[in-house]
């Protein structure tokens, strides 16, 4: 597997450099440009260029072309290196991962809100890709600034404004969407409006989408697998309002909504048996967020920003089959957030600067489970808060032999629950976090990073209680104690312009990292008990590289990854390990018929032992096509091919993913 990930790599760097077009136009090679100077601010909590970074980071525009038809999150986040969504093809299941790290260890935000709901069989990320405008993966430790559940890195999802969707010198306007999936017989539809004046923003959104079973590769119909049950059918909306007054201030509010009814196993598994019954599912997700910010460009000490927040994220299922049809069970989460952050730029020189930037956060969780039947457990009631408070100093220094950037990070968190039954937990931890990165000419940058990050014990993880199966039983440990893991990363990058020609561009970036741990928490499962506990000590190391060429009016991208877990008490591998992967992209655009064509390609060597045993599983090579016509910036058309080849492959370690799928969307602005 590792030759044809090695011949597929070649092959699309070797077809990119020998592609030549000398009267590209001026505007390919801005677009080309312009896709390369991606910008980041979770990555130091300040706008700044994803190259320059001292550390790994990738963004996605989900406008793009290829992205656009997305209907989940692992759609979406298919291409981005160091990053698996697990769960398999059902949407309301998946989860993000990065590095190997679960989706505990890792920050999810949607417009800077937590996503802190918990569950063993669903995800935590209820939206619809079409109200999305950008997502944002943040690779490594971010403790220091982002507090406890930041170990792995941060995932951040923000939605379109009013903004987004109108052109220069546009007042007002709708947008109509329409799109299909074939392989789930997916029907989408998409209804916005909005508008702007000198200082007032809205949007509205209404979103709507009905898909059946989940349709496999061809291999698994050949050994005689039924589709996947995935029924569902999904509502959503979102409104935004944004007023600015006093030139300067700024305030914006967020109204999401979801409604999610499905029909599918109770537990994340393809099959329906009779101790896993189908169940009727439905998910309501209601999220409210309120923004006030202060950005005078001529102030440099006063930037501050206050966010309040509440999310409420419930599941309601009722067993249809099975030995306990008519079992109603509910699980609920109520987080309040609180957040409030300054900037200020002192500038020592013209050659030396400094960006502080600090603040505060708060927020709580509750948690509520419930059932009309004793066979339920592993929700239990409990509540959690937590105080955070943090500081950064960027420090920006011209040295005379290339730019150098230190920057030194420190938060420290407290944190307290407690249950029902009267268990409690009670602690606190510090964060710090020092990252360097050099540029010794304008082509090249060194980046380096050492931070110890931690993750506290979430609710579910403390006071789980009650019947996980018959004849097993979850077992509450006020015990456990957090996750810290101590990372270390180096890495490089060069960024070459006009290397083979006035109009290209090759921009690379890798870095190697190691994350050792210490108590990270598992899941215990007995013969008559289920129970999370912590291992003592335990290692992540890997290596990532992301190349991107734009050549106009070609492009292409490249991302390898790699990840080894291992519990270093036992020294055998850890489930969080991840195969060698390879992501593959070129596209091809042609002005004169107003035309994008692209290809995209995930690789994937799964051969590597894992702690269950030593099981090694098939790699997999995915295909997609896709075509996008756009003969004015009022109409978009949108189609393409997904798993060209009908391949069946499991992306992790339960569940066949979606097979060969045709798909489409058209979209108009009026």
């Amino acid at each position: 597997m590792q030759k044809k990930l090695q011949l597929a790599f070649g092959a699309a760097l070797l077809s990119t450099t020998c592609l030549t077009n000398a009267s590209a136009q001026e505007a390919q090679t801005l677009k080309v440009n312009s896709s390369l100077d991606e910008v980041t601010v979770y990555a130091t909590r300040s706008e700044a260029n994803v190259f320059d970074v001292p550390a790994m980071v990738s963004t996605v525009n989900t406008e793009a072309a290829g992205v656009a038809t997305s209907g989940t999150i692992s759609q979406v986040l298919d291409q981005v290196p160091g990053v698996t969504v697990v769960g398999g093809p059902r949407r309301a299941a998946q989860i993000v991962t990065i590095r190997g790290f679960d989706s505990d260890a890792i920050l999810t935000m949607v417009d800077d809100r937590r996503q802190n709901f918990e569950s063993g069989h669903d995800g935590r990320i209820f939206i619809d890709p079409a109200l999305l405008k950008s997502v944002e993966v943040v690779k490594g430790g971010a403790s220091a600034i982002y507090g406890g559940g930041a170990v792995g890195g941060v995932v951040a999802f923000k939605t379109k404004d009013a903004a987004d969707l109108l052109e220069p010198g546009e007042k007002m306007g709708a947008l109509t969407s329409l799109g299909y999936r074939s392989a789930t017989g997916e029907f989408s539809a998409t209804q916005a409006a909005y508008g702007r004046t000198e200082n007032l923003d809205l949007l509205a959104s209404l979103n709507y989408r009905k898909a059946g079973d989940v349709q496999m590769g061809a291999a698994v119909h050949s050994i005689g697998s039924n589709d996947l049950p995935a029924r569902d059918r999904l509502k959503s909306g979102l409104v935004k309002a944004g007023l600015t007054f006093g030139d300067y201030h700024t305030v914006s509010a967020n109204i999401h909504r979801l409604d999610q009814d499905s029909e599918e196993p109770s537990t994340n598994s393809g099959v329906t048996t009779s101790s896993n019954a189908t169940v009727d599912k439905e998910i309501d997700d209601l999220q409210l967020g309120l923004k006030y910010a202060y950005d005078n460009p001529d102030n440099n000490w006063l930037k501050p920003s206050v966010h309040v927040y509440r999310n409420r994220s419930e599941v309601f299922e009722t067993d249809l089959t099975g030995s306990r049809a008519g079992r109603e069970k509910m699980r609920r989460m109520t987080t309040v957030g609180f957040t409030a952050d300054n900037q200020s730029i002192l500038s020592v020189s013209d050659a030396h600067s400094h960006t502080l930037s600090y603040g505060v956060e708060y927020y709580t969780d509750k948690q509520d489970g419930e059932s009309n039947s004793t066979a339920f457990g592993g929700v239990p009631n409990a509540e959690g808060q937590a105080y955070g408070v943090y500081l950064q100093d960027q420090i920006d220094v011209n040295t005379g032999a290339g730019e150098l950037s230190i920057i030194p990070a420190l938060r420290y968190d407290k944190y307290k629950s407690d249950d029902e039954d009267g268990n409690s937990l009670n602690e606190g931890a510090a964060s710090p976090k020092l990252s360097l990165s050099y540029k010794p000419v304008e082509q090249l940058m060194l980046f380096g990073s050492w931070s110890k990050a931690f993750r506290a014990p979430n609710l579910t993880e403390v006071y789980a209680d009650g019947q996980h199966w018959f004849g097993n039983n979850f077992q509450a440990n006020p015990d456990l104690k957090p996750e810290t893991v101590t990372t270390i990363e180096v890495g490089a990058g060069v960024d070459f312009k006009e290397l083979l020609s006035s109009n290209d561009r090759l921009q690379v970036k890798g870095s190697m990292f190691r994350a050792r741990g210490e108590d990270f928490i598992d899941q215990e499962i007995t013969a008559t008990t289920t129970k999370y506990i912590n291992i003592d000590k335990a290692e992540l190391k890997g290596w990532e590289l992301e190349a991107k060429y734009g050549f106009a009016p070609f492009t292409a991208s490249a991302g390898l990854s790699y990840v080894r877990a291992r519990n270093k008490v036992t020294d055998k591998y850890l489930e969080a390990s991840e195969p060698l992967t390879l992501t593959t992209g070129l596209s091809y655009d042609v002005a004169s018929i107003d035309s994008t064509f692209g290809w995209n390609a995930k690789f994937s060597d799964q051969n590597h032992e894992t702690a269950t045993a030593s099981l090694r599983k098939d790699g997999y090579a995915v295909h997609d096509i896709y075509y996008r016509y756009q003969p004015t910036n009022n109409l978009i058309v949108d189609l393409g091919i997904d798993n060209v080849f009908d391949e069946a492959y499991k992306a992790s370690t339960t569940l066949y993913e979606e097979g060969r799928s045709f798909v489409g969307k058209v979209t108009y602005k009026w």
